[in-house]
């Protein structure tokens, strides 16, 4: 046990694509960091979920020669956090831990907006292998768009998977172009490494983490809708379009008055250079200017950040910069 007087905290951001973790000390140094794939969505499937994310607790504090009483605050981001019975069974699994009491629970995408943004001069948008947006109103409430559920939020990662599946489960529709259709099969086998699709469908459809497998096909896809593949443009484009519709509903809920529309920018998807022109384009005709802000540090650190200023812990990003942060 380590008898440091130093205060530690252990800062977990787990999306349904993967679980990133930190343990930095109230300095700002890192003392340890890991990333697990695939991620956990306590909404989807809670039992399979709590448990990703408890091991991945333990693992990352014997990495760091560290039991469960050395860390003062455990700070968990976490997806699909809103869901009463997967919360439930995480804070049983946190209180056999007996830390459920210095623990603080949040989205996984919050504490990266109320870290970057204080006032109503920016949005956050994210997509990855779902989607939610969140804005302050003038009152400075948060106000969230998406973020309902991965079967029901258009334009995820998720939902350009499935649309892709769906296209290539049929015969080729005749006004698509034989050649696009072909390499869209063989991107999808050789992505699944399978020789046939039905083989790929069985085995996601069987899979705990049915959902992160269907969605990592996004990044392939938008590759091949940048080499010019008009199927896989049209997937992209129907996407940017949805994700356009939700960030303008959200701009009119806040009531935002910037003519430059400030996107901090989160997840997978959004990270692509390609599909950001695309939403670009979507939303050109209500904001000429867009600009991008992307975390510096590992969104890991969010979460535990936004704990130590609940908790009144003077340490922020440029604390964190200043001692080789994971980014």
């Amino acid at each position: 046990m380590d008898s440091s007087p130093v205060k530690k905290i252990l800062s977990l951001d787990a999306g349904a694509s993967t679980i990133r973790l930190v343990i930095f000390n109230e300095s700002g140094e890192t003392l340890a960091s890991m990333t697990k794939k695939p991620g956990a969505n306590v909404s989807v499937n809670p039992e399979e979920s709590t448990k990703k994310i408890i091991k991945s607790i333990s693992d990352i504090l014997e990495s760091a020669s560290l039991s469960y009483d050395d860390v003062s605050h455990y700070s968990l981001g976490i997806a699909g956090i809103s869901d009463d019975k997967g919360r439930d069974m995480l804070f049983k699994r946190l209180d056999e831990k007996k830390i459920s009491n210095i623990t603080h629970l949040s989205s996984d995408v919050n504490p990266i907006f109320e870290i970057n943004c204080s006032d109503n001069s920016a949005i956050l948008v994210s997509v990855g292998t779902g989607f939610i947006s969140l804005g302050r109103d003038l009152d400075n409430k948060i106000i969230k768009g998406g973020g309902e559920g991965l079967e029901i939020d258009f334009g995820s990662g998720y939902w350009m998977g499935k649309e892709l599946i769906l296209n290539l489960s049929f015969s080729r529709n005749i006004e698509q172009d034989e050649n696009d259709f072909s390499d869209l099969l063989n991107m999808a086998l050789k992505h699944y490494d399978v020789s046939e699709l039905n083989t790929a469908l069985d085995e996601i459809m069987n899979s705990d983490d049915k959902y992160s497998s269907i969605a990592s096909i996004s990044k392939p896809l938008i590759n091949l809708a940048e080499g010019g593949n008009q199927i896989a443009l049209s997937i992209i484009q129907q996407s940017t379009q949805y994700i356009a519709e939700h960030i303008l509903t959200l701009t009119d809920q806040i009531s935002y008055t910037n003519e430059e529309l400030i996107i901090i920018a989160n997840g997978s998807v959004l990270g692509n250079p390609f599909y950001r022109e695309s939403l670009i384009d979507a939303l050109s005709f209500d904001f000429k200017n867009i600009s991008w802000l992307f975390p510096s540090i590992s969104t890991a650190y969010y979460p535990g950040l936004l704990s130590c200023k609940i908790l009144g812990i003077n340490i922020n990003v440029e604390d964190i910069l200043k001692e080789n942060p994971v980014v």
